[in-house]
């Protein structure tokens, strides 16, 4: 990993589910800290021949190592709000997150 290329500041966004006082519950989030991320073009051509589902909502980063991170945190980037669907650790000098833009009530 060239950290070099990692030039995008991300806000990690971690959920705490609370009571909503009729039984139910809601998320709020925290901001967990900040970390510096490396924004990769994703080639739709090589994902769709490999018949990886992805759209062009979708953003893929590479962060240092981060166990702690779980589908459903969101992150800040650019002001705006991108909520992580996949978690990817397989390498050992750094993590993978695929994200999308989250729209609130879709």
């Amino acid at each position: 990993m060239k950290i070099g290329k990692m030039d995008k500041r991300i806000r990690l966004l971690r959920p705490i589910p609370t009571e909503d006082g009729y039984g139910g519950f809601h998320t709020d989030y925290e901001e967990t800290g900040q970390i510096w991320a490396q924004v990769i073009q994703t080639n739709y051509a090589e994902q769709e021949a490999q018949g990886t589902p992805m759209n062009r909502e979708q953003l893929r980063l590479k962060i240092r190592p981060r166990k702690n991170i779980r589908r459903g945190w969101r992150l800040r980037l650019s002001g705006e709000i991108y909520e992580i669907e996949t978690v990817d650790n397989t390498f050992r000098d750094s993590t993978t997150l695929i994200v999308h833009r989250y729209e609130q009530g879709v």
